[in-house]
Parts: structure tokens; C-alpha cells; sequence
């Protein structure tokens, strides 16, 4: 998937988790070369609806999974 397509299925995934009212989100990127966990990081950045985002423990996917809590 590119940087262009990750977005647009990313962004209508965090508002159906939005509208669904979940508390937090998993992304799952994967590993690779970083570059799509990069776009992640600055799409969710720049989202007011994310209060904070982190990579998951390595347990559950380390460096491959980004967990998004949303703003209460």
C-alpha cells in the first residue's frame, strides 16, 4: 500500500472508530522500511480527535502496530 492509499483507508478507519466511540484504535503497519509508519505518525499528529499515539509493546507488535487513544 502507498503512503497516499494508507491515508485515505487510515482516515475513514479512525472516524468509524470515532463514531463507533472507541476509546483507542490499532493500526497495524507493519515493519518494513519505517516509511508508512512515518505517515502514520504525521497523519495522526495533525488529527484533533487523536490525544495520543505510541508503537505497542513488543508483545503485541512492537514497532509493526501503532495504538491511537482518542480525546474524551
Amino acid at each position: 500500500m502507498t503512503g497516499d492509499e494508507a491515508e485515505s483507508v487510515l482516515l475513514l478507519a479512525l472516524d468509524s472508530a470515532v463514531v463507533d466511540g472507541l476509546p483507542w484504535f490499532r493500526i497495524i503497519h507493519g515493519k518494513g522500511t519505517g516509511a508508512l509508519r512515518e505517515r502514520v505518525a504525521q497523519i495522526l499528529k495533525r488529527d484533533k480527535r487523536v490525544a495520543t499515539y505510541q508503537l505497542a509493546p513488543p508483545q503485541q507488535g512492537g514497532s509493526g502496530v501503532t495504538v491511537v487513544e482518542f480525546v474524551s
